[in-house]
Formats: C-alpha cells, sequence, structure tokens
C-alpha cells in the first residue's frame, strides 16, 4: 500500500460530506463573500476615486448603498445557524478568537454603514436631516478602515482550518 492511500481524505470533501453541496447556507455564504468584494470595491471607488467624476461616483453610491441593504439583511438572516453550527466544532481557540474579532468588525462596518444611511432613509420619507460634518467624518473614518480590518480579518477566518489536525497527523508533526 502506497504513502498515498494511507493519507485522510481532504478536508473539503469531509465538508461537503458533512454539510452537502447544495445546503441554502452554502449558497448564501458565497452571495455574502460575493456581496462583500462588491461592497469592499465599491467602497475603495467612493472614498478614492468618486471626486474625479461625481457622476459616477453617483451611481457607485446607488449600488453600495443597495448592495449594502441586502449583504446586511442577508448577513443577519444568516449568521445565527452559521454561529450555532459551527462554534460546538470549532476545535482551534486561535480560530474561535479570531471569528468573534471578525463578527465585531462585521458589526462595526453594519452599524456605521446603516447610521450613514440614516440620512437617505430620512430624505426619502420626506424629511431633510444630515449629521453634522464631524460625526460624518468620524462615521466615514470608522466604516472605512474597519472594512480594511475586516476584508483581512475574512480572507483569515477562510483561510485557516476551522478543527484540530488528527492524532496521527499531529504526531508525525512533532519533533
Amino acid at each position: 500500500m502506497s504513502s498515498l492511500e494511507t493519507l485522510p481524505e481532504p478536508a473539503c470533501r469531509r465538508i461537503v460530506l458533512e454539510y452537502g453541496a447544495r445546503r441554502a447556507g452554502i449558497r448564501r455564504a458565497l452571495a455574502l463573500s460575493f456581496l462583500f468584494a462588491i461592497l469592499f470595491g465599491t467602497g475603495l471607488h467612493l472614498e478614492f476615486l468618486a471626486g474625479w467624476n461625481w457622476n459616477a461616483g453617483e451611481a457607485v453610491l446607488l449600488a453600495h448603498l443597495a448592495a449594502g441593504l441586502v449583504f446586511t439583511v442577508l448577513l443577519l438572516t444568516w449568521i445565527g445557524g452559521h454561529m450555532a453550527r459551527g462554534l460546538p466544532k470549532s476545535q482551534r481557540p486561535l480560530f474561535t478568537a479570531l471569528s468573534w474579532l471578525l463578527l465585531a468588525k462585521f458589526v462595526l462596518v453594519v452599524g456605521t454603514g446603516l447610521l450613514m444611511a440614516l440620512p437617505v432613509a430620512a430624505y426619502l420619507s420626506g424629511r431633510v436631516w444630515f449629521w453634522s460634518f464631524e460625526a460624518t467624518y468620524r462615521l466615514t473614518f470608522l466604516h472605512l478602515w474597519v472594512s480594511f480590518a475586516a476584508a483581512a480579518g475574512f480572507i483569515a477566518h477562510l483561510a485557516m482550518r476551522h478543527w484540530a489536525l488528527p492524532a496521527e497527523r499531529r504526531a508525525r508533526r512533532a519533533p
């Protein structure tokens, strides 16, 4: 028997067997990942490029707001189940701690985004109201830089192994 036949099956195959490839949560997780990438890209455009061509920036802002609202609804309806299924199976304390930190970053990004969208909602309801310039500056600053931290944390979350190595592989790695 060759050494290839004794290796455990890949983790991705184990996940698909355990959770099922067509489970609705996987599709929602993919949609959230895609939406986060769109939101990050449009947010960077708004922060760094929209001032050069505000007509394009206005369209990007509307797309960012719409995608942000969809992302918020999808995240709020998905995250509870993801945590309920994932936390009991997480075998790595560092992964668990970083996941809680990622959740805190997402709460900050979504919260500051919703706070910045309040004047738009007020305007659409027939009332003109804006945050003060200082509050708008602070919200924008926090929203932008926490989104960078959330992007880095999200990549780390997806790249990290959620479970401990099997005992035989841990034994082989030990000096």
